[in-house]
């Protein structure tokens, strides 16, 4: 054709725009710095031109501003003809519907693909992607996939703040940052969900995962109560040490205040004593303190065959309270089936523009908290009886033998002895310990245990003695408005 060839620039970037085309820019700024030298911008065809028809002609007229004609060579145009920019019209639209198209069917196949429970996409932290037997994309569990259900189990606690949580999984190799690890505890794809994103008409859903689950529905649902604050997370900030395992449960038979601890040095040796720590006189040997305690604690152990006694009982009644239980379970389904039924109705009508969609969105979050608080109860429900008579059996032989449960446990462990087993404070006063609300099953076994020993003496078993003897803080010694 005659033309000089000045500069010649290839690149195999995307048409879809111009900002992302290294070649393009470097074109322009060449056009830029040699001003007047090119007349001509020839590409092959008009579509590794452009796929945006608004872009293209946006930059064909900046072109022709500057005095510069953009051409094909494959698809000249002749722009000296009006009729010829039909046709430039057709070579520019032509690329961008086909690429919309192709865009079209690939969103299509991967929401089927997602509706049919798969994930897409690279595997989330705890999963690993491979291929199934027909050579499809699926996840798998990983080697962290542990950590992450560690992770979710203390979060679900409310022990502990998510950023505290989330350094302490370092060690375990689950090494987060904060919005990735906040991204964890939100994704169902944990408990076997896949979330299925809003797409033009087409609601925000959820579906079940082809996938192996890491963690529970329940567990998941859990997690979400303490994210969104329904469960408060509960901070604690111990200072006890060793010596005081009783710091924190014990108040003052004085003034009602809490005991605190501390020791003193004299003659060579340290001395412990727990005191009141609002100026009373209050103050007493830690060793008298922990004597006394071991002895209550035989008090109110229980001989163990009355404790396979009451284990006999207690299942007993959970094999005669099992057809309610199940009855229950079954009232809970059919109200999610409900909910999941008025949901199909609700996004019916929004494709049909019957629905506004605010309207429907509202319904929508309303509908799924509803539901997840259902599966949570279905989930309670169906590990109360197994996660209950666990406890009863480890817990019947430890009330067999407290004293040495509670000398040879951790620090630790003793302070969760005494947190189970007393709801409130201790009183120690006069050599023996009181409490004002007493933990009602202990209570019982004690008296249950107490009754037999004296059947055969034909006596009233009075009540124990550290049942009611102190009035509850704020009536007396102290009141309170």
């Amino acid at each position: 054709m005659g033309y000089n060839i000045v500069k010649y620039f290839a690149e195999d970037y995307s048409a879809k725009n111009f900002e992302d085309r290294p070649e393009f820019n470097r074109l322009l700024s060449f056009i830029k710095a040699n001003r007047g030298l090119v007349q001509k911008l020839l590409v092959v065809r008009w579509d590794r031109f452009s796929r945006n028809a608004p872009e293209a002609y946006n930059t064909i007229g900046r072109m022709a501003r500057i005095g510069i004609e953009v051409n094909a060579i494959e698809q000249l145009i002749d722009f000296s003809i009006p009729e010829q920019k039909m046709m430039l019209s057709f070579y520019l639209t032509i690329p961008e519907v086909e690429n919309d198209r192709r865009a079209m069917n690939t969103i299509n196949g991967m929401r089927k693909n997602k509706k049919q429970g798969r994930w897409l996409g690279t595997a989330p932290f705890g999963y690993k992607n491979t291929r199934d037997v027909q050579n499809k994309p699926i996840i798998v569990k990983s080697e962290q996939a542990p950590a992450v259900k560690k992770a979710f189990e203390l979060f679900a606690t409310g022990n502990y703040q998510i950023d505290v949580l989330r350094k302490k999984m370092f060690v375990d190799g689950l090494k987060l940052s904060r919005g990735q690890f906040w991204r964890m505890l939100r994704n169902p794809i944990y408990c076997g969900l896949v979330e299925l994103k809003a797409y033009l008409k087409e609601p925000e859903e959820i579906v079940q995962g082809i996938h192996e689950p890491i963690i529970s529905e329940g567990l998941f649902y859990e997690v979400q109560k303490v994210l969104y604050g329904k469960k408060k997370i509960r901070i604690k900030q111990s200072k006890v040490r060793d010596e005081f395992p009783m710091r924190g449960y014990l108040v003052c038979s004085s003034c009602g205040g809490n005991l605190t601890a501390s020791c003193s040095h004299g003659r060579g040796r340290k001395y412990y004593y727990y005191h009141c720590q609002i100026g009373c006189k209050e103050r007493i040997d830690a060793e008298t303190i922990h004597n006394s305690f071991n002895k209550w604690l035989t008090q109110i152990s229980i001989k163990p065959e009355i404790g396979r006694l009451y284990i006999e009982i207690m299942e007993d009644v959970f094999k005669t309270n099992e057809i309610d239980k199940e009855a229950e379970i079954i009232k809970l389904e059919n109200e999610i089936k409900k909910n999941s039924e008025m949901l199909d109705r609700a996004t019916k009508k929004l494709v049909n523009d019957e629905l506004d969609k605010d309207a429907y969105k509202n319904l929508k979050e309303s509908l799924t908290r509803e539901t997840a608080d259902l599966k949570l109860r279905i989930s309670e429900l169906k590990g109360t009886e197994r996660g209950f008579l666990e406890y009863i059996r480890y817990g019947i032989p430890l009330l067999s033998n407290l004293p040495y449960y509670y000398t040879t446990a951790t620090l630790e462990g003793k302070q969760r002895i005494l947190g189970s087993i007393f709801p409130e404070k201790l009183i120690f006063t006069e050599n023996n310990y009181r409490t004002a609300e007493p933990n009602e099953i202990i209570d019982l076994l004690y008296n249950v245990d107490k009754a037999f020993k004296d059947c055969g003496k034909r006596k009233v078993v009075p009540k124990i003695n550290f049942s009611h003897p102190v009035p509850p803080i704020g009536i007396e010694p102290i009141s309170k408005v």
